[in-house]
């Protein structure tokens, strides 16, 4: 029970129910003034007549969407979840498969070959960093001269 309302009173939850409030209704007002406004000769109002309709069900579908999805078992977070363990609630379920987050071993590149031997020392450096993500971002890549 206490899930349920935390998924359906909480902060997020609450602004997405005000969100949805507002622009469902909206739609309703756009597409009454646009057919109102094809009746009257405006041709192209007839296609925004029933875009509006569609875009209510949109935000329909997305206003139920945010509000059932649970972040802690998606995206970046459910990952890391998954790698560090199940939560208590799923025990029960088979553990994934582990996660290798050791960096592969790197070929040695004879001396014949040095644009080899610097990308795999690059691929190495990428691999030693981890998942790439916006709060760990490359500062910049240095291109090579074509």
């Amino acid at each position: 029970m206490a899930r349920v309302r935390q998924r359906w009173l909480s902060g997020r939850a609450v602004s997405l129910h005000a969100a949805v409030l507002v622009f469902v209704p909206g739609c309703a007002v756009a597409a009454w003034w646009q057919v109102n406004r094809a009746q009257d000769g405006n041709q192209l109002s007839f296609f925004y007549s029933a875009m509006w309709p569609v875009f209510g069900l949109l935000g329909l579908y997305f206003w139920w969407m945010l509000v059932h999805t649970d972040y802690d078992t998606v995206g970046l977070k459910g990952m890391r979840r998954q790698q560090t363990g199940a939560p208590e609630d799923q025990a029960a379920s088979p553990a994934p498969p582990p996660v290798v987050t050791e960096a592969p071993p790197v070929v040695a590149a004879t001396e014949a070959d040095p644009e080899l031997a610097a990308y795999n020392a690059r691929l190495a450096e990428l691999s030693a960093k981890g998942p790439k993500t916006w709060r760990n971002r490359d500062p910049v890549v240095v291109r090579r001269a074509q």
